[in-house]
């Protein structure tokens, strides 16, 4: 499938949690070599999805209302929710765009907030989705984000972040997120793609399956999406040709893949300054990164992030992790 190429403007936002610091695993997962050992671990390092929170609205302010919570697991017994220009405020039945005024003091509201989070009493956040609209013993619809995805003969299974798989088919009904492209389908939900789905039934299996009625599309904040089988890489779902000097090794738990595979994949350039043994990654006219061969860190304009394993060169070829072109790149990590 051609999948259509992501130009996520929130990169910044992705590697908040571990710039300049050695690599702190956000998410992680031991993936063995396919009838070999060792096994290499890779992660997700700044990846944080939005927590729900749902409960009456107690008050209303200017932009910002508190909600008291209905889940009585969670720790917090009242949240304020700010409601930012980005806030996508929606009726929780049709999928209509809504606005603050609409609403109310006393309703029931769902709402998808940070993953920032003050450490007031109570605490202060600011929400990405809010569902409004919802009438009683109304089955809400969920977000969640998109971790991997399968083509099947009736249309796509997506299994999402929530831990359910979505099987969409003809039947389903694609909705395109405000300010997003006018239309949506299939093709449109890659990993890293977040989507609103409206169903009742779930199966209880592992995971739980449903079939939603229809699903709301959010384009990815990432800038595109790489997969990893064995020593096999994938990046955009179109394989890499990793042969020979330039094959995908496993080394101190770590997979190293030549950084000019990847870039050029995604349609960058790679320069090397000899003198230095710096290399440098562009798009366009536009630097994306440069690192140091044998540094442990790596620079992106004024930032520093740092690499869970210094960069390499063997035989004329620059590797780095996996994990760290991840971070530079802003790419999403899909795990089966």
């Amino acid at each position: 499938m051609n999948y259509r190429k992501m130009l996520g403007a929130a990169l910044a936002a992705a590697l908040a949690l571990t710039l300049g610091v050695p690599a702190l695993a956000a998410e992680g997962k031991s993936v063995p070599v396919t009838g070999t050992d060792p096994v290499y671990t890779l992660i997700q390092r700044g990846a944080a999805f939005p927590t729900r929170v749902w409960g009456t609205a107690v008050e209303l302010g200017d932009r910002s209302l508190t909600l008291e919570n209905s889940d009585e697991r969670a720790p917090h017994q009242k949240v304020v929710v700010n409601v930012g220009e980005e806030t996508v405020i929606l009726d929780a039945v049709s999928g209509a765009t809504r606005s603050f005024d609409d609403l109310r003091a006393g309703e029931t509201l769902y709402a998808w907030v940070g993953p920032e989070m003050t450490m007031s009493l109570p605490p202060i956040s600011t929400a990405r989705v809010v569902l409004c609209g919802i009438p009683a013993d109304f089955a809400v619809p969920t977000y969640a984000e998109v971790e991997t995805i399968t083509v099947t003969e009736k249309g796509v299974d997506a299994y999402v972040s929530n831990d359910v798989l979505l099987h969409l088919s003809a039947d389903t009904e694609y909705l395109a997120a405000p300010g997003g492209t006018e239309k949506v389908e299939a093709a449109d939900i890659v990993p890293g793609a977040r989507l609103l789905a409206w169903y009742s039934v779930t199966t209880m299996s592992l995971p739980a399956q449903a079939s939603p009625s229809k699903v709301m599309v959010f384009p990815s904040d990432y800038t595109g999406w790489v997969s990893a089988d064995g020593l096999e890489l994938a990046i955009n779902g179109e394989s890499l040709t990793l042969e020979g000097p330039s094959a995908a090794k496993v080394k101190e738990g770590r997979l190293l893949v030549p950084v000019r595979a990847v870039a050029e994949a995604l349609g960058c350039e790679i320069t090397w300054e000899p003198y230095t043994s710096q290399v440098t990654v562009s798009r366009g006219d536009t630097e994306c990164y440069h690192f140091t061969i044998g540094a442990d860190q790596a620079a992106m304009g004024d930032v520093t992030v740092g690499l869970v394993r210094a960069a390499e060169a063997v035989d004329g070829v620059t590797f780095l992790a996996l994990d760290d072109l991840i971070v530079l790149h802003g790419l999403k990590l899909s795990q089966g």
